[in-house]
């Protein structure tokens, strides 16, 4: 038999994981599409840092699956975020200071919070300043 003919059927394992990566990709779509997002959920920041950081959000989608009005959506909200402590789909507790609030801007995967699907992308090419911005404009946000 000549070797460019010899054509082997795929492996279904091959079929399943790629099913399952193009099934999480659209959940991950579907549950970060919402109506609710835009410039006035997000209030104006107090500092240059946190105002860069405010932008970045708006033009970068987080929008779409987090708000800062403390409403139930398919990201948590960041309204009292910064400072409280966060209960991780594992079960451990954790504060969300600036080190936490970065590794899940970074690597969203890895402590994602309990209840919510780990669907978020990683934002890991953004500069270490544009994360740090991120993260004032979060940290600058209201408690209450």
């Amino acid at each position: 038999m000549r070797a460019d003919t010899d054509v082997r059927p795929p492996s279904t394992s091959r079929f399943v994981a790629a099913g399952l990566v193009v099934v999480s990709l659209l959940v991950g779509v579907v549950a970060c599409s919402s109506d609710k997002g835009g410039d006035e959920n997000f209030p104006e920041a107090k500092t240059d840092q946190a105002a860069r950081g405010r932008e970045l959000i708006l033009q970068g989608g987080c929008a779409a699956c987090h708000n800062t009005d403390g409403s139930k959506t398919s990201g948590p909200t960041w309204k009292g975020l910064a400072g409280s402590t966060v209960t991780l789909s594992d079960g451990r507790k954790v504060v969300a200071d600036t080190a936490y609030l970065t590794k899940a801007i970074v690597d969203p995967k890895a402590e994602g919070p309990l209840g919510y699907p780990k669907v978020m992308p990683s934002f890991a090419h953004l500069s270490p300043g544009d994360v740090a911005a991120i993260v004032a404009y979060i940290e600058g946000l209201p408690k209450d």
